[in-house]
């Protein structure tokens, strides 16, 4: 009886480890490419930044300077970004197109070189992170994954999507990081030993009657 309680102990412990490191395996995908989408945010804001300062010297500078990027990397803030980043170059665009001379400017021509690449970069980073979020969320809401899923703190991801206003909408997506793995197997472990001590008690109870039985 004891060692079937180990295996099956062993079974269970085995089999959590196998789903556990399998979605967590996918969610780590998931998050590796949000990683590299703000990192791209980051680099179009930091040059936007950059063409934002060169444009304000030909004119319109109140108008520029008003737009201020945030220097947060916090995913939470990466719509804000976006849509400040949007606007710098909306406004550095406006004033590019009122003065040739801007348009002329060696760094301003290399930095929208730099800006077409990222704009890019973001666009195909964007489509590799959509396609993880579809391998997770199947496998997550696939069998027998869907019943322990929740359980184990893998949620539902979000895919990287655009509203009616062509602002860019993501929720954060996080994982527990192995705690309520770890509970679980805390919570089996000291069942399995109250169990065992129940059965070892039981056992030597038997071994005192059966010997005081011979006695007799």
């Amino acid at each position: 009886m004891l060692s079937t309680i180990i295996i099956i102990l062993i079974f269970i412990t085995g089999w959590l480890f196998f789903a556990y490191n399998k979605l967590r395996g996918l969610a780590e995908n998931v998050k590796q490419k949000q990683a590299n989408i703000y990192a791209t945010v980051k680099k179009r804001q930091d040059i936007a930044q950059r063409l934002s300062d060169i444009a304000s010297s030909y004119g319109n500078h109140e108008k520029l300077t008003h737009f201020t990027i945030t220097e947060s990397d916090s995913i939470s803030n990466a719509a804000t970004r976006t849509s400040q980043t949007s606007q710098i170059l909306g406004n550095v665009q406006m004033i590019a197109n009122r003065y040739p001379d801007l348009k002329a400017n060696t760094t301003y021509q290399q930095l929208m070189v730099q800006l077409d690449e990222i704009e890019n970069t973001v666009l195909i980073r964007r489509e590799a992170y959509n396609a993880a979020v579809q391998v997770y969320n199947s496998t997550r809401g696939s069998v027998p994954h869907l019943f322990y899923a929740s359980k184990l703190g893998f949620g539902e991801a979000a895919y990287f999507e655009m509203d009616q206003n062509g602002t860019e909408q993501q929720a954060s997506f996080k994982t527990d990081d192995g705690k309520i793995l770890r509970d679980t197997i805390g919570r089996m472990a000291s069942v399995a030993s109250g169990r065992v001590k129940k059965i070892k008690e039981k056992t030597n109870n038997n071994s005192e009657d059966n010997q005081s039985n011979q006695q007799n």
